[in-house]
């Protein structure tokens, strides 16, 4: 009996969860002002078709649907139950998504994303997802940057107000009537002839860098003072 009800509370689960989803986001999106920093470093790579791999962090990827791109995007949700729900409510926005698993160390997420990008889509990943730790970046991400050659495009959201929950990711919800602040930092590539260890450099600046990112447009969010300016840009 209790395995039915099990079955029965996932099956209503999967089947309301994405469409609630879908609900707030469309009444967050109409209500919401927007504001995009740092476009102007992406955009002629956006205006060429050039592949990107996109990451965000697990905690601000509420509105990350919402955010300017090309609509060859596709995002990686894992095969667990949380990574169907999100593959389904992006699904409901017009956003097409890939699955892997990122346990046992990736490999089918890495396998993923590598196809996704060999038959012309922008890849979109949280490399801190699904579990954490928060604001870590995985090393598959710098690997498979490095092997396709395409530039990795961080970006980072925050509001004025909004729900931040007490969850490992520190999940962030916007309040209706807020404003929300889209950051993108500058696209970069990680050198096709990089050592091992060069890559582990890297993805420590890397990791640094978006969390800079997210600290500036926390305080701008928080305070109205941009102080963006005074990000030293990452270099591969």
């Amino acid at each position: 009996m209790e395995s039915w009800r099990k079955q029965l509370r996932n099956k209503l689960t999967i089947g309301l969860v994405p469409y609630v989803g879908y609900i707030v986001f469309k009444l967050l999106q109409f209500t919401m002002r927007f504001e995009i920093r740092g476009m102007d470093a992406v955009k002629p790579l956006m205006d060429r078709g050039d592949l990107l791999l996109w990451i965000f962090w697990h905690g601000r990827m509420l509105m990350m649907p919402a955010l300017p791109r090309r609509k060859s995007l596709r995002i990686l949700t894992s095969k667990h139950r949380d990574g169907e729900l999100i593959s389904r409510m992006i699904g409901l926005l017009g956003v097409k998504s890939i699955r892997g698993s990122t346990t046992r160390g990736g490999v089918s997420a890495f396998r993923a994303c590598k196809r996704a990008l060999e038959k012309g889509h922008d890849v979109g990943l949280t490399p801190d997802g699904p579990k954490g730790p928060r604001y870590t970046i995985q090393p598959g991400i710098v690997e498979l940057a490095k092997l396709k050659n395409v530039p990795i495009v961080p970006v980072t959201f925050s509001c004025t107000r909004g729900k931040v929950f007490s969850s490992w990711d520190r999940f962030m919800i916007p309040y209706p009537f807020s404003k929300g602040v889209y950051y993108y930092g500058r696209p970069f590539r990680i050198p096709p002839d990089s050592t091992r260890q060069q890559r582990e450099i890297l993805r420590d600046r890397l990791e640094k860098y978006l969390q800079e990112m997210t600290r500036i447009v926390d305080a701008y969010c928080e305070t109205g003072q941009w102080n963006g300016d005074t990000l030293v840009p990452f270099e591969g």
